[in-house]
């Protein structure tokens, strides 16, 4: 079993301030303990995680939260074929995700994965096992 981690979640996650903060910190514990799995992100989402941590916290906050995803989580890195399959869900989609969502949805197709943590609501459209 596996997990992938969105954004969403790990910015909860990291910051205190947060509105999903306590959630977050109470997935992360299941998370740590393996009840879902394998827990995996992506490289866009590690870019996203620190690209809004930046604008939100500041440099040194930022950095630190990307230490820590780097110490602490598996991250899938796109090739050719994870673009290409992202980006035929992104023209297909009738929704509005944006591509870094597809991107981990081309994740959690190719790799079969069932669960996601996160706690953005456009992951409701999909056939997947919402973790909030």
């Amino acid at each position: 079993m596996v997990i992938f981690l969105d954004a969403s979640y790990l910015l909860a996650l990291y910051n205190e301030s947060d509105i999903h903060h306590k959630r977050a910190r109470i997935l992360a514990d299941k998370i740590d303990a393996n009840e879902y799995g394998q827990a995996l992100t992506s490289d866009d989402v590690f870019d996203e995680v620190v690209s809004v941590a930046l604008r939100k916290l500041g440099k040194e906050k930022a950095r630190v939260f990307g230490k820590q995803i780097l110490n602490s989580i598996l991250i899938v890195h796109g090739d050719k074929h994870l673009f290409e399959s992202a980006f035929k869900i992104f023209n297909s989609s009738q929704y509005n995700f944006s591509f870094t969502d597809c991107i981990s949805q081309a994740i959690m197709n190719l790799a079969q994965i069932g669960h996601i943590a996160t706690f953005d609501k456009m992951f409701e459209k999909l056939d997947v096992e919402i973790i909030s």
